[in-house]
């Protein structure tokens, strides 16, 4: 993916304190696809989508799954958000 433009992290609505404010997701351009394609720095998950809007809605709606999360935190040698 050489023709990817990142265009944004998105910051998600305020949730109770034992998780977190802000998950990074990013919402980038892929112009060799002609796709945006949005993914979560803390799951992993992403997705490819048409419409900049559904791309949007994705990245403020995502929920990561906790457990997948701490895996990867584990073998990142990171701490689970």
């Amino acid at each position: 993916m050489t023709n990817v433009i990142p265009l944004r992290p998105v910051r998600r609505p305020r949730r109770p304190a034992a998780r977190p404010g802000l998950v990074l997701v990013s919402v980038e351009w892929d112009e060799g696809r002609g796709l945006y394609v949005t993914a979560c720095a803390r799951c992993c998950e992403s997705a490819t989508l048409h419409h900049l809007a559904d791309a949007d809605t994705w990245a403020e709606t995502h929920h990561c799954d906790p457990e997948l999360a701490a895996l990867l935190a584990v073998v990142l040698d990171q701490v689970a958000a």
